[in-house]
């Protein structure tokens, strides 16, 4: 994400050149981000011979992602704590 924030079109080898990860864990980070709706791909120009690249970029302000994701984080946060003292109280029970 912060590759794509920094430059406009990338393509999955090129996210991760930039990130250092495997293009496999790029590609399956880009189907999370597709789902929730964070990027989107346009078709790149034809060189040669073969299909067009896919060129990736955000769909959101790098902005609007991070309350996104502090939100989600807050939210799994109470979930747990919730959990937590749930099975503390049942476990005084015996």
């Amino acid at each position: 994400m912060t590759a794509l924030s920094q430059q406009r079109l990338l393509t999955i080898k090129e996210l991760a050149n930039h990130s250092g990860l495997s293009t496999s864990q790029v590609s399956s980070g880009r189907k999370q981000g597709r789902y929730r709706g964070w990027v989107s791909s346009t078709q790149g120009e034809v060189l040669g011979k073969g299909r067009p690249k896919h060129l990736w970029e955000l769909s959101v302000s790098p902005l609007e992602l991070i309350r996104e994701l502090e939100s989600e984080a807050t939210t799994k946060q109470v979930i747990l704590s919730n959990a937590v003292k749930r099975l503390r109280s049942e476990l005084r029970k015996k």
